[in-house]
């Protein structure tokens, strides 16, 4: 009796071994660009990367030409800006003379940064969203103490 509890437990081990072999990798014929990681046959990617193989620039949405308007309170006023991609630190965007970090592939973030215009220093953070072509920035400019809320829809050229 005590053999054939054993014999039944080596084949139940065996079984298990076997059927656990049989499983296939789904990570196995997947190659994830710039770092990503596969999981269950996908690729997980760090920003700035995108697409199913982690090989799309995320920031390549961003960079060109924007046209539309600003209100920093006073009214509407025409605004034409570019954006570039940093060379140095990937999830960086430049927008003129400020820069902005990828918090996903449609949406980044102003961190407070400091910029001289016209020889006045001003203080800037803020936030931005990409829906399409459009984009939406939301940031405070802080200029001797005094803060003002600006809002702007762009759109690409």
């Amino acid at each position: 009796m005590k053999t054939l509890r054993i014999i039944g437990l080596a084949m139940a081990l065996f079984g298990a071994l076997t059927l656990q072999s049989c499983k296939k990798d789904p990570c196995k014929n997947v190659t994830c660009q710039n770092g990503g990681t596969c999981q269950d046959g996908n690729c997980r990617c760090s920003l700035p990367w995108e697409g199913s193989k982690c090989e799309v620039d995320a920031r390549d949405k961003f960079v060109g030409s924007w046209r539309g308007t600003t209100n920093c309170g006073g009214g509407p006023e025409e605004d034409v800006f570019s954006i570039t991609k940093s060379s140095t630190t990937p999830n960086r965007i430049i927008i003129e003379d400020i820069y902005g970090e990828l918090t996903s592939s449609s949406t980044f973030d102003i961190p407070t940064q400091t910029v001289n215009v016209n020889g006045t220093a001003v203080t800037i953070n803020g936030r931005g969203n990409l829906n399409g072509n459009q984009l939406t920035l939301t940031y405070v400019l802080t200029i001797q103490g005094a803060a003002v809320t600006c809002t702007g829809t762009y759109n690409k050229q």
